[in-house]
């Protein structure tokens, strides 16, 4: 009797998480290849932008650590 009463809960907890997450698998699953044609300027634009995010982020990395040793 605590076996089906288990198996009920676990397959209802299932069954709520599915509902849950199917409208987020399906976005996903929509957009997961963009539809818009990049030019190679901005790609090269995009890569300049994140080697100058990693670049400021490790700015601030350092500054962090610095100001923690003191």
């Amino acid at each position: 009797m605590i076996e089906k009463a288990k198996d009920y809960t676990l397959r209802a907890r299932k069954g709520v998480f599915r509902r849950i997450m199917t409208p987020f698998i399906e976005i996903t699953r929509r957009y997961h290849t963009p539809d818009i044609k990049t030019t190679k300027t901005v790609r090269v634009a995009l890569l300049l932008l994140r080697i100058y995010l990693i670049l400021l982020i490790g700015i601030l990395v350092i500054k962090f650590i610095t100001m923690v040793k003191k």
